[in-house]
């Protein structure tokens, strides 16, 4: 077996930097803090962190023949349970005094599937479009877990088998399984982003990158200035990608690999580069060792905060001090029961580990299930408050679905169907004798289709509504956006070029830049023959509208009147007075949702039907959506 493997596997504190060099960008990123746009993918660097020390581990163990299954598996379980089970019940006893019902039951069905490590696949069947980035989710961050032990529970039976073949042909197997892994999730990731995502065929490319490192694969030149000028390379590459990348581009293949070849070739290259030498530096080793307690506690941290005061938007200071809060109570998790944990059990043969971890994890999953049970009755609230609650998660439920005519004329990105199947063709196919109004936008367009047809079916002229709605752009001719949703909104524009449509609604969460593509469109619809109404930005908010209601309304009587104002997004008002001016003159009508929700600095919370007018942070309720359609109605008459 080649020196790679059965090499003694010293300690390295240029490794611990990495770890500190993989959370930190994580904790900038969820904690809202500006300049990390892509710090997620410090999960990645993490991949490579643990496929070549569990490479390099099992690998001498096997070669000097005293691996066996259980004394992995008691490491792994030292490792991971007691830091993950503390938390998951701390975090679920304040759940139970501070969460909604609704959230309850969520947060129930998520301690189960962890405790199952199946908490990816759980995230990926529930995943929403809606969702601020699943904010509201205190274990969303556990499908990192979930994704390592499912890849741990085969890869030592694998690398038992490698480890007897020349090592020559044990690369090229774990190469293969590396590219195939890679092109297979960048092709996955094209019909189905969120499973790329959150499951394990996509990911397994990260892990081997780090088993790669530990088979010796990766050579490395013997100039010592050679090997310096390459660790900065490195470094450089992770660290731009955690600037550079954005949430909307397709990951993790192919835009990880230039952080996952960083992180992989600053550990081939060895403690003795400059680059190792800086990761070296204490502070970074400091928060390496608590990088593991640090990334189990930061999520539910910043979700509870989110959940009552909105952090995306939150002031520096505050943002801050999450991300301080995240620093203390990892490092509090990593003295007080990670380490000795490690120190007390980590080695000798006693089973007792592997028992107690069983019972933990089976009293874990089935305190998750008696809380989904009785998520009505652990937080009793007032039948106000209830029906305020009861629309968070509205885009889920069969009427929300109608609502939106989700799936069948509004397109999702993580719907994987194909857009010309007949159902959603039919919802722009123009009817013969009729007369034409098509809506024409991402999920702020969507949100009015329900309404806008119950509305026209009471036109006395025949009247068919043209859904030409997909999320991920907006209605423009010419504009950025994914592909799918560019492509499905350009059938709709052609088709307005090719038939009379009558009338032409364009509706969209609006960007500032985008405002001369919009009039550049709005002309090529008129020259065409239609008449253009543009509907402006929704009023948005920093959190969902009806958890942070409920709240306000629990806190304080109902919380005055305007007991939202703070978590208001002023840049959406702004935008909104920005489009009003430009619309004045080119013959277009425009129609202020804003001004419609809000007048003389205070803001309606609740629509003409007594529901909250936002499900979430901007997407309209029904009886929102029916009074913004009623003003857009009445504004193309004027």
């Amino acid at each position: 077996m080649d020196r790679a493997i059965t090499a003694p596997l010293a300690h390295r504190g240029d490794i611990d930097g990495l770890r500190a060099i993989a959370i930190l960008p994580i904790l900038f990123l969820h904690c809202g803090l500006p300049g990390l746009r892509g710090g997620f993918v410090g999960v990645d660097v993490f991949f490579v962190i643990s496929g070549y020390l569990i490479t390099a581990i099992i690998g001498r163990e096997m070669a000097e023949g005293r691996f066996t299954l259980m004394g992995f598996y008691r490491r792994r379980i030292v490792r991971i349970l007691p830091a993950l089970a503390v938390m998951m019940a701390v975090m679920l006893s304040v759940a139970l005094l501070t969460m909604w019902p609704i959230r309850l039951r969520d947060l129930g069905q998520s301690v189960t599937a962890t405790s199952a490590f199946a908490s990816n696949i759980y995230f990926y069947f529930t995943a929403d479009y809606f969702a601020q980035a699943s904010d509201a989710k205190p274990l969303v961050h556990t499908w990192s877990l979930a994704v390592e032990e499912q890849f741990y529970l085969i890869y030592p039976l694998v690398l038992a088998v490698l480890v007897r073949r020349p090592i020559g042909e044990a690369r090229r197997w774990v190469i293969g399984a590396s590219v195939l892994s890679l092109l297979g999730g960048w092709a996955w990731g094209m019909v189905d982003s969120t499973g790329a995502f959150f499951l394990l065929p996509s990911r397994i490319w990260e892990l081997m990158a780090g088993a790669l490192v530990a088979l010796g694969a990766v050579k490395v030149p013997a100039d010592g200035k050679l090997r310096d000028g390459l660790s900065l390379a490195a470094l450089a590459a992770i660290g731009g990608s955690c600037v550079l990348l954005k949430a909307t581009w397709s990951f993790p293949a192919p835009t990880a690999l230039p952080a996952v070849a960083g992180a992989a070739l600053l550990i081939a290259l060895g403690p003795d580069t400059v680059a190792a030498r800086i990761l070296s530096w204490a502070p970074f080793r400091m928060v390496g060792l608590i990088s593991y307690s640090v990334y189990l506690w930061h999520r539910p941290i910043i979700a509870f905060y989110e959940m009552n005061q909105g952090v995306e938007w939150a002031s520096l200071p505050a943002k801050l001090t999450l991300f301080a809060l995240c620093l203390l109570a990892g490092a509090l998790s990593y003295w007080l029961v990670e380490k000795p944990a490690l120190r007390r059990w980590r080695h000798g043969k006693s089973r007792i580990p592997h028992g107690v971890a069983v019972v933990g994890l089976v009293g874990m999953a089935l305190a998750g299930q008696a809380v989904v049970a009785n998520s009505e009755h652990i937080r009793p609230i007032s039948p106000d408050v209830r029906r305020i609650v009861s629309y968070l998660d509205w885009d889920k439920t069969p009427a929300g679905l109608s609502q939106f005519s989700t799936g069948h004329c509004f397109i999702l990105p993580t719907d994987g169907s194909s857009d010309n199947r007949a159902d959603h063709l039919a919802c722009i196919t123009p009817q013969a004798g009729a007369r034409h109004v098509m809506l024409v936008g991402d999920s702020h367009a969507a949100q009015l289709s329900q309404a806008l047809r119950e509305a026209l079916a009471k036109s006395p002229v025949s009247t068919q509504l043209l859904q030409v709605t997909a999320a991920g752009c907006r209605p423009l001719i010419e504009g950025p956006g994914l592909p799918r949703c560019r492509r499905i909104h350009a059938r709709g524009f052609a088709l307005a070029a090719a038939h009379r449509v009558d009338e032409v609604i364009l509706a969209g969460r609006w960007a500032p830049n985008e405002i001369p593509q919009l009039l550049a469109t709005i002309r090529t619809l008129q020259s065409e023959g239609a008449h253009v109404t543009v509907v402006g930005p929704m009023v948005e908010y920093d959190a969902d509208m009806p958890s942070l209601l409920g709240h306000a309304w629990e806190k304080a009587d109902r919380g005055g009147a305007d007991p939202l104002a703070a978590h208001r997004l002023m840049d959406r008002m702004a935008l909104d007075k920005e489009m009003t001016q430009a619309m004045q003159g080119k013959g277009v009508t425009f129609v202020s949702a804003t001004a419609l929700e809000c007048s003389e600095g205070q803001c309606r919370m609740l629509a003409s039907d007594g529901a909250p007018i936002h499900f979430d942070h901007s997407h309209l309720t029904p009886g929102g959506a029916r009074d913004l359609v009623t003003a857009i109605l009445a504004a193309q008459k004027q």
